[in-house]
Formats: C-alpha cells, sequence, structure tokens
C-alpha cells in the first residue's frame, strides 16, 4: 500500500507562500508564524507527495520542477476557492466551463454539431466551448498534452498510441448520396444504378473516399470524379451550385439537404462514416467529456 496521503490545503498555503517570497523566514514573517512552522508544514507536503518541491541554495529556495507544479495548482485551487467564496457571496456569477475539443480535418461540421449539440444544449448558460480543426497528429499531441479535451475524429489511433490515449467509438453512420435538381433531373434508373457516369464531389482529407471507390467497384458503376474538395463546407456549396453529388453521413442528411437545397437520391449501409473520440487517458476526462462518453454507451 502506498504511504502518500492527500494533499493538505493547509500544508499547500505554507508552500505557496514560501515560494512567492523565495525563503523560510519571509513565508513565517508574511504569516506570523515561526519559520520551524513554515518548514515543518512543507517538509509535511513533501513528504505526502514523495517528492521535494525545494532546491535549498543557501537560504534561498528554488522551486524543482515538481515545485513548479505544485506551486501552480496551488494558486489555481486558491483562486478558485476565493472565486467560490464571491459566488456564495453573490457578488460574482457562477464559474463558466470550457470545453476544449478537437477536430480532424476529415470530420464533416455538422456531425460534429450534430454530435455536441446535445452536451451544449444541456449546458447552455454554463458552457464556453472552444474548436481547434487541423491535422489528426497534431491534435492527438494536443490532447495528449492536456491543450484539448476531446478530439472527434474519423479514425481510432494507432497501436503505439493506445496506451495513453483513450479511444471511444461514438456513432458509425451509413452514406446519403445528395444532389441539387437539376441533376437529379438527369438521372435514370434506380438507386445505386442512377449513380453511374454521373458527376461526383469526393472529399478529398476523408478516408471514406477510399471505401466509397470499393464500393462502387462491388456495384459496378462508375460516377465521374468533376471535384476534390478539402473542406466539407465548400464540397456542399459545390453540390448546392450543381457542380456533382455529395455523399455525406445519414445522420445528417436532413440537415444538409435543408441547409444545401439538396435531395437525397439514396442511401448506403455498406460505406460506414466511423467518429471516433479520443481522450487522455492519464487525467480524469473533463466532466463533459465522461457524459458524451456515458450517453454513447447507454
Amino acid at each position: 500500500m502506498s504511504n502518500k496521503r492527500a494533499v493538505n490545503l493547509k500544508h499547500l498555503r505554507y508552500f505557496a507562500e514560501a515560494a512567492r517570497r523565495g525563503s523560510v523566514t519571509a513565508a513565517a514573517r508574511a504569516m506570523f508564524v515561526t519559520p520551524q512552522t513554515v518548514s515543518g508544514q512543507i517538509q509535511e507536503l513533501e513528504q505526502s507527495i514523495g517528492q521535494p518541491l525545494f532546491d535549498r541554495v543557501g537560504k534561498r529556495l528554488l522551486l524543482t520542477s515538481a515545485g513548479e507544479t505544485a506551486l501552480d495548482y496551488a494558486n489555481t485551487i486558491f483562486a478558485l476557492g476565493d472565486e467560490l467564496s464571491a459566488v456564495l457571496r453573490e457578488e460574482a456569477r457562477p464559474r463558466r466551463m470550457t470545453l476544449r475539443v478537437g477536430v480532424t480535418d476529415s470530420v464533416p461540421k455538422l456531425l460534429t454539431i450534430a454530435t455536441l449539440a446535445p452536451v451544449i444544449e444541456k449546458h447552455r448558460n454554463e458552457l464556453e466551448l472552444t474548436c481547434h480543426e487541423g491535422a489528426y497528429a497534431e491534435l492527438l499531441g494536443r490532447v495528449a498534452g492536456g491543450q484539448l479535451d476531446m478530439v472527434l475524429a474519423d479514425t481510432p489511433v494507432s497501436p503505439t498510441l493506445a496506451r495513453s490515449l483513450h479511444v471511444l467509438l461514438l456513432a458509425e453512420d451509413g452514406i446519403s448520396f445528395l444532389a441539387a435538381p437539376p441533376i437529379i433531373a438527369q438521372l435514370r434508373g434506380k438507386f445505386p444504378r442512377n449513380l453511374d457516369q454521373t458527376p461526383l464531389l469526393v472529399d478529398s482529407h476523408s478516408l471514406l473516399s477510399g471505401a466509397l471507390d470499393a464500393w462502387f467497384v462491388r456495384q459496378e458503376i462508375r460516377p465521374r470524379i468533376v471535384g476534390r474538395i478539402e473542406d466539407s463546407a465548400l464540397l456542399k456549396g459545390f453540390a448546392h451550385s450543381g457542380l456533382g453529388i455529395a455523399a455525406v453521413p445519414s445522420r445528417i442528411e436532413r440537415e444538409v439537404a435543408k441547409q444545401y437545397g439538396l435531395q437525397v437520391i439514396g442511401r448506403t449501409d455498406e460505406v460506414r462514416q466511423p467518429l471516433y473520440l479520443v481522450r487522455a487517458r492519464v487525467r480524469r476526462p473533463h466532466p463533459l467529456v465522461a457524459e458524451i462518453e456515458s450517453a454513447r454507451r447507454k
């Protein structure tokens, strides 16, 4: 059994004062106690966490790397305590929750919105949402480093990262094909045969394009690729203009049709769009991330 104990906030107060003032004597003077009291409290804190917090150089105290981390947390804890007191005295508004989400370039924006919508609606008055779009490798580095609370992606992480990153499959949707009325008027036959030789827009960032190609081969149809578009919203805009057919996750087909004036040609479950939630294993998940995961498991 470990000898480490929970951090005592009283010990933390003495440590933080000594860290800020750079010496035990100065901290003792400010807190109206003896230097021995300050030293004793710091020693007990170091024993409870099992690491030294200071390097002692003469009479000066220099923070170790663990001490720098501890001071950062101590300042946050004390600031939250002051904020809580103000809120309870009705001198300040309750704290807003910040949820930091990373989204890979290949995840359709409307799919991101549909995934986060239940949490946004439930916590609308207390939530501050920040979203960062970028390359998968960059976002994984940021979530592992604590700069993001979660990442939404259409591919799982590699086995080498699975030890440090937790991955949950949130959804796996079939695919719907949508087009503007002028293109639909030119279609002949039943779905999916009516896709043969028709203009198709491809999301060049999505791995879905490869799965679609394989499905077209199985169906013995050959659409004409008329655009390879990196941005999912831009792709739907071009579909609205009549340039070609868009393939989207079926979960968002209704919203896509409504926003872009498109109509559904057909659907298939043989090609599926997965959506993964990725977060760091080493930290307790953000409460709202835990809420999203819990809703998925029900």
